[in-house]
């Protein structure tokens, strides 16, 4: 009992901000905003509820971790194998004709390559299997239990700027993953954004496979019959500060919207103020859509905000032709090969390649709007700008930006 409330002390739970979703007033008096009620239905997610079991008892559910569009996301308890991992239930309507997911194809085939270089920074499929409930038949994939994402991770440094030494490593391993999803496996993420990068190092591995599961629990859970609607929780250890671990290691989640290079999920990607230009043009894109996220997260995470945000004032909403307006502003005019390809350039650009919207901003340079404050700042804005080319076949690969200097500094 001791053990349990000790290990319960130094854990640290980062609560899951809101997503935009309608706020569900609990019988305890708490607003919880996490995934759609409407979507508790025919087709939709399974609910779930503390202490349920999958697979005849293998899998116990401890906790929630995050929930998305076509799925809820559990941390469980491994009894087979003894150890706490994550679970991802998927809605009903995952896989039908409609949506189609390729996800469970794409980490069927990444995780015959376990062994191969950039592997070790991917979140393998551990287990797979299938589950009916009263919304229908789901599939639940099975991974290892890792740390906070990166949008987390950051809060935890001042005006949640990651330091540039940290940075540096995140880099690298996430190009390593790209390197291994690009040319082992022919593989698009798409999806390419802080929520999708999980932390993990020795302290939290141990954590999750040695700790009680008591010390995971909720502190608290609704009544019947709202007990299966529950606020995520992110989870690190407390016995060590993450800021200044020696063993940081990241991972790529989530393939839910990934895509083979010959065949599309859908060509609509990507987090709307990470989208790259051919995207929202609606030209042909490859793995370079990935090579641009990487470049706008980088910056995201060193300079504490957003390259683009696509509003033409701090009180407009978003806009693609702002998004636009902000990219040529920073840089460099629109590409005519790229206008030329885009199946809805002509909503936002002449014959000219001039902005139809006339644009509210001055032209600027990378350097004239970051804080970059080391001595490296000329090689860290060529890296930015190496992977932020608005013509997608000037972007390198994952593999030959590992060989860039402001990574071997």
């Amino acid at each position: 009992m001791f053990l349990q409330r000790s290990l319960k002390s130094f854990l640290k739970r980062a609560r899951v901000p809101a997503k935009g979703t309608a706020p569900h007033q609990t019988l305890l008096s708490t607003t919880i905003r996490e995934e759609s009620l409407d979507r508790y239905t025919a087709g939709g997610y399974h609910p779930v509820r503390i202490g349920d079991l999958f697979k005849d008892g293998a899998y116990k559910v401890i906790n929630k971790l995050g929930y998305g569009q076509y799925s809820t996301v559990w941390l469980a308890y491994d009894t087979r194998n003894n150890r706490h991992v994550a679970m991802k239930i998927l809605t009903a309507d995952a896989f039908d004709t409609i949506h189609s997911s390729l996800e469970l194809d794409i980490l069927h085939k990444i995780s015959r390559y376990t062994k191969s270089l950039g592997s070790e920074h991917i979140l393998h499929l551990l287990d797979e299997f299938s589950h009916e409930g009263p919304n229908g038949v789901h599939i639940c994939l099975v991974f290892k239990a890792m740390g906070p994402d990166l949008s987390r991770y950051r809060k935890l440094f001042p005006d949640v700027k990651i330091p540039v030494p940290i940075a540096k490593s995140i880099t690298k391993q996430v190009l390593l993953a790209l390197a291994f999803l690009h040319e082992t496996n022919h593989v698009i993420h798409c999806d390419i954004k802080p929520q999708n990068i999980l932390v993990e190092t020795a302290e939290i591995n141990e954590m999750f496979n040695n700790a009680p599961s008591g010390v995971f629990a909720p502190d608290s859970i609704q009544e019947s019959p709202d007990d299966f609607y529950v606020e995520s929780v992110q989870l690190t250890s407390g016995e060590e500060d993450i800021t200044t671990s020696t063993s940081l290691n990241v991972r790529i989640a989530d393939f839910g919207t990934s895509s083979w290079y010959d065949k599309h999920l859908t060509e609509w990607i990507q987090p709307q103020l990470l989208r790259a230009p051919e995207v929202i043009l609606g030209a042909p894109w490859d793995w370079r859509v990935d090579i641009w996220n990487l470049g706008t997260l980088l910056w995201e995470l060193v300079e504490g905000k957003v390259l683009f945000d696509g509003t033409a004032t701090p009180k407009l909403p978003y806009t693609a032709e702002a998004h636009l307006a902000q990219m040529t502003a920073i840089l460099g005019k629109m590409p005519e090969q790229m206008l030329n390809r885009g199946q809805y350039a002509f909503r936002y650009f002449d014959h000219d390649a001039n902005l139809l919207v006339p644009s509210p901003f001055s032209h600027l340079t990378l350097e004239s709007v970051s804080s970059y404050q080391a001595s490296d700042k000329k090689a860290y804005l060529e890296f930015i700008s190496s992977m932020t080319q608005l013509l997608p076949e000037s972007r390198p690969s994952a593999l030959a930006l590992l060989k860039s200097p402001w990574l071997c500094v």
